[in-house]
């Protein structure tokens, strides 16, 4: 798994994406593992970035499906794997780009 990828490590020729940079904290993992890390990361730069919303992320995972569909258990684990990364992402003290909330949002939207 590429362990990094998000907007910051992507090179783009109009909507395309050309290249993929930064391999610095490749590792093997699952799948589902990389596509929810990036379902929270997708929209992160270098610094002071926030959350993307949560409609992206379904958006990201559309857009996997449509090349290759996730399995029973991968589909039970996104939910779960997508708010942990996005509760690892909020910051102690002061949060000025709305990790917390967005995480906060995330549960209650699973909690329904």
């Amino acid at each position: 798994m590429h362990g990094d990828f998000r907007a910051a490590n992507l090179l783009c020729s109009g909507r395309q994406v050309a290249a993929v940079l930064d391999f610095e904290e490749a590792r093997i993992d699952f799948p589902i593992m990389e596509l929810a890390q990036s379902a929270v990361m997708l929209g992160t730069l270098f610094r002071d970035w926030g959350p993307v919303p949560a409609h992206v992320h379904a958006w990201l995972l559309d857009g996997y499906e449509s090349e290759r569909p996730l399995t029973a258990a991968e589909r039970e684990w996104w939910n779960v794997l997508v708010l942990w990364f996005s509760f690892v992402l909020v910051p102690p003290g002061q949060d000025p780009t709305g990790w917390g909330p967005a995480a906060d949002g995330l549960l209650a939207r699973m909690a329904e």
